[in-house]
C-alpha cells in the first residue's frame, strides 16, 4: 500500500486537525493520573481499615466498617473512571489515525471520525461523573471519621 505524496499544505492541514485530539489526550491523561493516584490511596485506606478491624476489638467498629464499605465503593467508582478515561484516550488516538487516513490516503472515513469523537466525549463525560461520585463518597467517609469530633453529624 502506498500513500500519495503529500505537499506541505496537506501536511499542515493534517497537523492542524491532529492538534485538538492531542490536547484532549493530554487533558485526559492528567485526569487519569489523578484518578489512579486516588485509587491507590483508596486501596491503601481499605488495607489500613482492614488491619484496624482485624486487630483487637475497636470501640468504633461500626464506624470503621462503614468507612471500609464506602472506601471500597470509591475504589470501584475509580476503576470505572479510569476505564472510561482510558477509553477516551484510545478514541482520541483513533481519531488522529482516522484523520491521517482521510487526509493523506483519501479514505472516506469522515463518519468514523465523527463517531469516534462522539464516543470519546461520552466516555470522558461518564469518567468525570464517576470521578465526581468518588469525591462525594470520599467526603462521606471523612464525615464518618470526623463525626466524633464535630457536631455536624
Amino acid at each position: 500500500m502506498t500513500f500519495p505524496q503529500a505537499d506541505s499544505e496537506t501536511l499542515a492541514r493534517v497537523l492542524q486537525f491532529a492538534i485538538s485530539p492531542a490536547v484532549l489526550v493530554s487533558a485526559v491523561g492528567l485526569l487519569m493520573m489523578s484518578a489512579t493516584t486516588r485509587l491507590g490511596r483508596a486501596i491503601d485506606r481499605c488495607r489500613s481499615l482492614g488491619r484496624e478491624l482485624g486487630g483487637p476489638a475497636p470501640q468504633n467498629r461500626a464506624e470503621l466498617l462503614e468507612q471500609l464499605e464506602i472506601t471500597h465503593k470509591r475504589a470501584h467508582w475509580l476503576q470505572h473512571c479510569i476505564t472510561l478515561f482510558g477509553t477516551s484516550l484510545f478514541l482520541s488516538c483513533l481519531m488522529v489515525f482516522l484523520l491521517f487516513l482521510q487526509i493523506l490516503a483519501g479514505w472516506p472515513v469522515g463518519g468514523l471520525v465523527v463517531a469516534a469523537f462522539a464516543l470519546d466525549v461520552l466516555a470522558l463525560m461518564a469518567g468525570v461523573a464517576c470521578f465526581l461520585r468518588d469525591l462525594s463518597l470520599g467526603l462521606l467517609a471523612l464525615d464518618i471519621e470526623l463525626s466524633p469530633h464535630l457536631k455536624t453529624r
